[in-house]
């Protein structure tokens, strides 16, 4: 796995004033964890998005600062609520040499091949989109492939206990969770008029007409 890496710097621009921080194309960022002191840094705005879209929350990268090296998961995105702009950055500094736990996204494949689909008799439906494993920083897969070809009809699904995982990860979500099944097509039942029934709503017609004129003749006498 290529490593990745930022070069940070020391911020020591707080609070309002890290405003004219981000103008410059200068994001804030704050490294905490490992019973360590935590750093309040600050990184150039591309080449941290850069970083921010390859890792997600499962790749490790590689804070590089005054020559010292710190191995941290990002943990945390704060973006602006009407432009989407980064606005701060939380990473978590963790041992490569000691497992985490770490949200894995779930990646469905071949979804179209899948022989269950056959003929239009369903469609390929994802329950569950990522699972929690625990591996060295180093060794967290950025994704799990899913492959739906093994899904033969109707009547049999993917569980998390069928994922295929390197050795070096473990599964820690529940081993009973559907992944992906296929969904049987919606099929609408429409109202069956029998000639039994229409002619009931004749004579409940014809009857309701009859009352009506009878209780208007009723009402012509008493006048």
């Amino acid at each position: 796995m290529n490593q990745l890496e930022i070069n940070a710097n020391n911020r020591t621009v707080f609070g309002k004033k890290t405003k004219a921080l981000r103008r410059e194309g200068i994001i804030p960022i704050h490294v905490y964890g490992l019973g360590e002191p935590s750093l309040s840094l600050q990184a150039e705005l591309k080449p941290l998005t850069d970083t921010i879209i390859s890792a997600g929350r499962t790749t490790p990268v590689t804070i590089k600062l005054n020559k010292k090296d710190t191995v941290a998961l990002i943990r945390d995105v704060d973006r602006h609520a009407v432009s989407g702009n980064i606005q701060h950055v939380d990473f978590l500094r963790v041992d490569a040499e000691r497992p985490v736990d770490a949200p894995v996204p779930l990646v469905l494949i071949n979804q179209e091949d899948a022989p269950g689909t056959a003929g239009g008799a369903g469609v390929v439906t994802q329950g569950i989109y990522e699972i929690t494993v625990r591996a060295k920083p180093f060794d967290v897969p950025s994704e799990i492939k899913v492959d739906c070809r093994v899904l033969e009809s109707i009547e049999l699904s993917i569980m998390t206990n069928d994922l295929k995982l390197p050795e070096e990860v473990e599964l820690i979500s529940s081993e009973d969770e559907r992944v992906a099944w296929i969904q049987p097509p919606r099929v609408e039942i429409e109202p069956v008029i029998t000639e039994d029934s229409g002619e009931s709503e004749e004579n409940r017609t014809e009857q309701d007409t009859s009352e009506t004129t009878e209780d208007d003749d009723s009402t012509q006498e008493e006048s």
